[in-house]
C-alpha cells in the first residue's frame, strides 16, 4: 500500500490531486449558474466538462475513501448527485448541456442543491 500522497500521484495510483481535483468539480457544480458559465468561459470549454472531472472521481470515489481522503459520510450525497447528473444524460436530453440551460432549466439547480449538500460533507 502506498502511504505518501506524492508517492500514490508518482506510480499511478489515485493520488491526493485526483481527490482534490474531485472535490473542486463538485464545488464548480455546486457554485452558481453565472460563476460556472464564467468558469466554461475562462477554461474555454463546454457544458458537459463541468461534470467530467466529476465523472472520474467518483469512479475512485471507494479509493478516495479507503484513503481517508473523502469522508464515507459523504458518498450517499455524492451518489445521489452521480444520480441526479445520469438521469440528465443521452442524446434526448442534449437541451440541457448549453449555457443558456444552466441558468434556466430546473434539474440544473437540482444539481447545484445536490451538489452543495454533498460539499459540506467533503474535507
Amino acid at each position: 500500500m502506498v502511504t505518501d500522497l506524492r508517492e500514490a500521484d508518482r506510480v499511478g495510483e489515485p493520488g491526493a490531486r485526483a481527490a482534490l481535483g474531485f472535490v473542486r468539480a463538485v464545488a464548480v457544480l455546486a457554485s452558481d449558474a453565472e460563476v460556472q458559465v464564467a468558469w466554461l468561459s475562462r477554461v474555454h470549454a463546454v457544458v458537459d466538462e463541468l461534470v467530467l472531472e466529476f465523472d472520474q472521481g467518483f469512479r475512485l470515489l471507494s479509493t478516495f475513501v479507503d484513503r481517508d481522503w473523502i469522508d464515507a459520510g459523504a458518498v450517499p450525497a455524492l451518489a445521489e448527485l452521480d444520480r441526479q447528473l445520469a438521469d440528465m444524460g443521452g442524446d434526448h436530453q442534449r437541451v440541457l448541456w448549453t449555457a443558456e440551460a444552466l441558468a434556466t432549466r430546473p434539474e440544473w439547480d437540482r444539481v447545484r442543491i445536490l451538489a452543495r449538500a454533498a460539499l459540506i460533507l467533503l474535507p
